[in-house]
């Protein structure tokens, strides 16, 4: 017994690591379902369910299954009014739940829920476990199947499910931003911190400062979505002292506040002129992008510097890099 425990700990531990480690070589749309096909060598299931939505409404806006089919999402919506597994996951965030627990067997494949969501899908035996973080309001529901009913769900299997519950969720999250910071999508810098919302502004995913700025700048929001609107793709602006820029991905879109730099300062013109002078171009170069005079832009630029405090192209350069 002590040495199986010793391998379980072990085949654990190993998981958990792997969970992070891999995190930059899978590709963000794949990762929930090639986590939950390594959580299978901890925990033995024929099926799995992962589903992250608002809790407002526990409404799935991301989900993922392995040895389901894409309907099976659809049909879990549905009977969630008539679902006891749901209220109980609910009232016990953190702690699977075990469904012979909530349901004696006699009952429950007897109901209605039985015969209409998991007896077409084979599914006899549920553990199933809820993820709530207070501060994004982000509810997600991760629920493992057997297809044997004699293949009952242990008490052990169910310490082990609650104790990586936390890390799978984590690492999803770390996987995603870790990719659009790869591909130069996010700021890198640490005062800025980045949410993928939908275009309701509820989260999908969300990065811890993201929330302590929007707790300190908009003290006052309620509710657990964005406590303003979505902008256009590619833009930037400025609500509450901070600097909001928003960047489409797929049918989402990336949110990234920051505290406003010194660029922030200039105006529209001058910050053409900026990002031109610091890809290389010569004053004659701008000033006939801008239908100018050359010395017409020197002009602007020199006071470009002494609104920013810097003294020359280099310096920046060096700004403009690392606002960026």
């Amino acid at each position: 017994m002590t040495t199986q425990k010793t391998n379980t700990e072990k085949s654990t531990e190993a998981f958990i690591s792997t969970l992070y480690r891999e995190a930059a070589r899978i590709p963000p749309n794949e990762y929930r379902v090639w986590a939950l096909e390594q959580l299978s060598r901890v925990i033995d299931f024929d099926a799995a369910f992962w589903g992250s939505g608002n809790s407002a409404d526990i409404h799935f806006h991301y989900v993922c299954h392995v040895g389901l089919d894409e309907d099976y999402a659809c049909q879990l919506q549905q009977t969630l009014p008539i679902n006891p597994i749901k209220d109980a996951v609910i009232n016990n965030l953190g702690k699977p739940v075990n469904m012979q627990d909530v349901i004696a067997d006699n009952d429950f494949y007897q109901s209605q829920l039985y015969q209409q969501l998991f007896q077409p899908y084979g599914i006899e035996r549920i553990l199933a476990a809820g993820h709530f973080d207070q501060n994004n309001g982000l509810y997600s529901l991760l629920s493992l199947y057997r297809f044997d009913r004699a293949q009952i769900f242990t008490e052990h299997e169910r310490q082990l499910q609650e104790r990586l519950v936390f890390h799978l969720v984590n690492a999803a999250s770390h996987a995603f931003f870790l990719h659009l910071h790869a591909g130069n999508i996010l700021h890198h810098k640490a005062h800025a911190a980045s949410a993928i919302c939908d275009i309701n502004g509820c989260f999908h995913e969300v990065q811890p400062r993201f929330v302590t700025l929007l707790n300190e700048y908009f003290p006052n929001r309620t509710g657990v979505t964005l406590p303003f609107a979505i902008g256009k793709d590619n833009s930037t602006t400025h609500i509450n002292n901070l600097t909001v820029s928003f960047k489409a991905q797929g049918e989402l879109m990336i949110v990234t506040l920051r505290l406003p730099g010194p660029l922030d300062l200039l105006s529209q013109r001058e910050t053409q002129i900026v990002e031109w002078v610091c890809k290389g171009l010569t004053f004659k170069e701008v000033a006939r992008q801008l239908d100018v005079a050359p010395s017409t832009v020197s002009n602007h630029l020199y006071r470009i510097y002494d609104k920013i405090g810097i003294n020359s192209r280099s310096e920046l350069a060096q700004l403009v890099d690392s606002q960026r």
